[in-house]
């Protein structure tokens, strides 16, 4: 990688944006592995208005070594410092296409890594309007009902314990029963 001489105001405008940059939206599918995926304008688009935000920009160019096409990945901040990286890869046939469309496709892969990767962004499927219903919630009196592997009722334990079981417990429901009585017990007082 290389860098300006001095990256502070970078480093500082990536940290801000990057504690606000929402996860990205994998908006497409591939058609051969059927698996979902970011593609390169989810990555941007998500990206984009934040990192203006902290007055942080990124440009992109397609470079070639040999048999090797990549891309170089520049993010610039307003100080007019900056960091930048390159990635090649060796380029192969591509089934039914022509060697500039293969590239492209290259090209595309290849600038959607290294803007999610210069940024520390990851992708999450888009579950906008197929939410699943949460399940009900626990009632105080099933809560009341829960017990220890050992036998004691949630409802007797120390909050001392109560808050062990919802730091350390593995099973939801034993976390989401201490949680509901201690609750009440912080009402009540």
């Amino acid at each position: 990688m290389k860098k300006s001489e001095q990256i502070a105001k970078l480093a500082g405008a990536l940290s801000k944006a990057q504690a606000e940059m929402p996860a990205v939206k994998q908006n497409a599918t591939n058609p051969f592995l059927k698996n979902k995926y970011a593609d390169l304008g989810a990555v941007i688009e998500t990206s984009r208005p934040v990192l203006a935000r902290h007055g942080l920009a990124i440009a992109q160019s397609p470079v070639s070594d040999g048999d090797k096409i990549g891309v170089t990945t520049i993010l610039t901040h307003e100080s007019g410092e900056w960091m930048e990286d390159t990635i090649f890869i060796n380029v192969t046939d591509g089934k039914g296409l022509s060697s500039a469309q293969n590239a492209g496709v290259v090209i595309s892969y290849l600038r959607r890594y290294s803007w999610a990767s210069m940024l520390g962004l990851y992708a999450d499927e888009d579950t906008d309007g197929h939410q699943p219903k949460p399940a009900p919630a626990m009632t105080y009196e099933q809560a009341a009902q829960m017990a220890t592997a050992q036998g004691t009722k949630f409802l007797d334990l120390t909050d001392e314990q109560l808050e062990t079981v919802i730091n350390q417990a593995k099973n939801p429901q034993a976390r989401e029963a201490a949680t509901i009585i201690k609750n009440k017990r912080s009402e009540a007082k």
